[in-house]
């Protein structure tokens, strides 16, 4: 009798519901005319290569990232899109072919309202998307206008700021493109276009840069903040410092070159450190930096799989990306 009952009662039990999988992140083939979302752009270079700044297999750096990333959950409304790779062909004497279809492929993608994630390779691929948000800015935001003291009006151009995360400066000057040099490359673009120059590097490394390279950046009106003092316990003044850079500017490209962090959690980040920068100190910047909502581009560099131990600077590239996306 008892069993009877049992069985008239879970009879008419409603069924649970069955747990879902965790929702993917679903990364469409990028075609014109899409509805504006997050667009990936790997470039294959391997500039790091040179000037013994890295080891060979850096070029594997966006495969790397995509074979992480649609098994990942992105907190972000906006749809994802990959453009695929930008590499030197045969007929290319230099990267500068690459980096000018780079430069023709973002500025259109920004035009369309799209929200580029560079993914590298050398942080060479920064040059490109430095040269299209410059322009873009110029198209987008009317420059604002003062009298000077003659009664003459003069046109302020629009400010571009670089943030980048990085060990170096990457301001090496060169007469041809080199690793270390793409900020300096766009310092260059920037005079040529009669612009200014804002840059502030966080987590740069006293050791890994020369006594000239820190007059070099200084020379130059750059900012920036040592490795040790990317604290939790500096917070207050990190954020101070950020602030600061924000308010001056009135868009940002956001650089990340993974060499920022120790080896312990990014052994395949080109140049590897003992020390570096935490990941929750990074995270908590690159939120506080997105949050101004003048970020327009980011590039992640320095993503080597060939010494990436079980693709973790892949999970944490492909991490930083989440945590990007979030706030567009």
């Amino acid at each position: 009798m008892l069993v009877d009952q049992l069985k008239k009662l879970f009879k008419n039990e409603p069924q649970k519901p069955m747990r879902c999988h965790r929702k993917h992140t679903l990364i469409s083939p990028y075609i014109q005319q899409h509805q504006p979302g997050i667009m990936l752009v790997g470039v294959i270079s391997d500039l790091s290569l040179d000037w013994g700044r890295g080891l060979q297999g850096a070029k594997e750096g966006p495969a790397s990232i995509r074979r992480i990333l649609p098994y990942t959950h992105a907190q972000t409304k906006l749809p994802f899109y990959d453009a695929g790779d930008i590499e030197q062909t045969t007929s290319d004497h230099s990267f500068a072919a690459v980096s000018q279809r780079q430069y023709q492929l973002l500025l259109r993608c920004l035009r369309e309202g799209h929200f580029p994630v560079v993914l590298g390779g050398g942080h060479e691929i920064s040059i490109a998307s430095y040269q299209a948000l410059s322009d873009f800015s110029t198209e987008i935001m009317p420059a604002p206008v003062i009298i000077t003291e003659d009664q003459q009006p003069q046109l302020i151009p629009q400010r571009v700021g670089v943030i980048n995360f990085d060990a170096h400066f990457e301001l090496r000057p060169s007469l041809s493109l080199r690793a270390g040099s793409a900020f300096h490359a766009a310092w260059c673009y920037s005079k040529e276009q009669q612009r200014s120059f804002d840059f502030l590097g966080l987590g740069i490394c006293d050791h890994a840069n020369s006594q000239a390279m820190f007059k070099l950046a200084e020379d130059l009106g750059c900012q920036w903040l040592l490795d040790n003092q990317m604290t939790t316990r500096n917070k207050k003044h990190v954020q101070e410092q950020l602030d600061s850079f924000i308010d001056s500017v009135d868009c940002i490209q956001l650089s990340i070159d993974l060499d920022v962090f120790s080896s312990s959690i990014a052994p395949g980040a080109n140049m590897t450190r003992m020390h570096g920068v935490s990941l929750s100190m990074v995270e908590w910047a690159i939120k506080h930096i997105m949050m101004s909502g003048k970020v327009k581009i980011v590039d992640i560099a320095e993503l080597n799989p060939e010494y990436d131990y079980e693709n973790q600077t892949a999970k944490l590239a492909t991490k930083l990306i989440q945590t990007i996306v979030h706030f567009v």
